[in-house]
């Protein structure tokens, strides 16, 4: 039995033992990510960060059994970029279950991580699963935001769709100046925004992202699934931008996947002050609520993983959806 790095000749066969293993006894919907047999190689070819050394297997029998992916994303924190990992491709054979053997392959790859210089890596997972391996639970919050707004702010910044050609400049130069001040966030290249974050899937559309626009000026922008921001980001006019997003849900709850003071503050200040009877009635507001942000370890030789997370809740880590693995 050895574990170590898959090897590029090896690709299809790890695709295979991927597929196998998440499938096993299980129907995957037609269209379905996991119904396609290929799923694993046409993610990593949307990845530029993608090396095979990131893919660490164990080969029993002569074959591959067991397997762990540790996709770098790196990542923004306050003042600098950190190296870190998004655990995924987590998988054994079914002929080879119940022997413990991905919690081998998940040791080794913590340990190559802390040999490769990652400073964390987090998943999203069962704690009951992945505690053992030492990741530890971390949630921060999410934002549900139900206002009046004030009229004064009503028609300031427009939306119009983003071109992914023509506008992804701005969106490249609005992510790295909004999203590299906080903590989480992947800094992204050119061929990441491509690639992975704009590009469509053989599952599933391109999402959709909007360009915020105030006097023919570009001051930020949205990507929104129903009545749930996705990700945001801007230079200028917050206030105008999220009441272009609440005009549009017509009096609707708005769902924020993330939490950040200034975020908090500038829907507090967009709200209209509600009447006496509406203040009893329907009073609206702005509300914190937990959400469950992944499994994370620390792999660093100066910080526990105890440290790490609460380090991040501290900051108010973000991340966004287009990011995950």
């Amino acid at each position: 039995m050895t574990i170590r790095a898959l090897r590029p000749d090896e690709f299809d066969e790890h695709a295979e033992l991927v597929f196998v293993s998440y499938t096993h006894e299980r129907e995957a919907p037609e269209g379905s990510m996991l119904a396609d047999r290929g799923w694993w190689l046409r993610s990593i070819e949307r990845d530029p960060f993608y090396e095979p050394a990131q893919t660490r297997v164990m080969q029993l029998d002569g074959r591959l059994v067991a397997s762990v992916t540790c996709y770098l994303r790196p990542t923004y924190v306050p003042g600098r970029q950190a190296k870190a990992a998004c655990i995924g491709s987590v998988c054994t054979h079914p002929d080879y279950r119940r022997r413990g053997l991905v919690r081998q392959v998940l040791d080794e790859a913590a340990a190559w991580m802390t040999a490769e210089g990652f400073e964390w890596s987090w998943l999203y997972g069962k704690y009951e699963v992945y505690g053992g391996s030492g990741w530890q639970n971390l949630s921060t919050w999410d934002t549900h935001a139900n206002l009046r707004l004030r009229e004064d702010v009503l028609g300031e910044v427009t939306l119009r769709p983003a071109d992914p050609d023509a506008d992804l400049p701005l969106l490249m130069r609005v992510h790295e100046a909004f999203s590299g001040r906080l903590a989480g966030p992947t800094a992204r290249s050119e061929q990441y925004w491509r690639r992975r974050v704009l590009a469509a899937t053989p599952w599933g559309p391109a999402p959709t992202y909007e360009v915020a626009e105030a006097s023919a000026e570009a001051v930020g922008y949205v990507c929104m699934s129903g009545a749930s921001v996705r990700e945001i980001g801007w230079l200028d006019r917050p206030h105008g931008l999220l009441a272009a997003i609440m005009t549009r849900m017509d009096g609707e709850p708005v769902h924020f996947g993330f939490s950040l003071p200034e975020l908090t503050a500038a829907l507090r200040d967009i709200s209209a002050i509600p009447t006496q009877q509406q203040c009893f009635r329907e009073p609206g507001g702005v509300e914190l609520r937990e959400a469950y942000r992944g499994l994370w370890r620390s792999h660093a030789a100066d910080r526990d993983t105890e440290s790490l997370v609460r380090a991040m809740r501290d900051l108010d880590y973000v991340m966004w959806p287009a990011d995950r693995a």
